[in-house]
């Protein structure tokens, strides 16, 4: 009888967690936020009033400031709003890129638009975008045109 006892005694115990009720937790979390996340991102359709606009009068009397333009040809050109005639190429783009820089500390109000043509690589427009904004230009922005329907 001893031996027995002995040897139900000495049975070693089991110091592994048991995982199957915190993958059962889980799942059941998991199928709870499945069910609830589409209820939660319901949007709520509002027509909003119409009010009349109303200017500002220091924006009244002000008078607007032209944009400054600058065009990318579909030869990867650049032109400029103030002497459209002149053609700069890859070589000028720092002394546009000054130039740029110099107009915008002078008027911070100005806008700085770049148009590019379709047929332009868009690396060319994104570079002188980059430029320009790397350089402290905040207003700097992609002209593009609506499509005709």
């Amino acid at each position: 009888m001893r031996n027995s006892f002995r040897s139900q005694s000495r049975k070693r115990l089991m110091s592994e967690i048991n995982v199957v009720p915190y993958i059962d937790v889980t799942l059941i979390l998991l199928i709870i936020f499945m069910i609830t996340a589409p209820i939660v991102q319901q949007a709520v359709t509002v027509d909003l009033p119409q009010t009349p606009r109303v200017q500002n009068q220091k924006q009244a009397d002000a008078k607007p400031v032209e944009p400054f333009v600058i065009t990318v040809t579909a030869d990867g050109l650049y032109k400029t709003s103030e002497a459209p005639d002149t053609v700069l190429g890859q070589k000028d783009l720092a002394n546009l890129v000054a130039e740029v820089v110099a107009r915008a500390q002078l008027k911070p109000n100005q806008p700085f638009y770049i148009q590019g043509d379709r047929q332009t690589p868009y690396g060319k427009v994104v570079n002188l975008f980059v430029l320009l904004k790397a350089n402290g230009v905040q207003q700097v922005s992609l002209m593009t045109e609506p499509e005709e329907k």
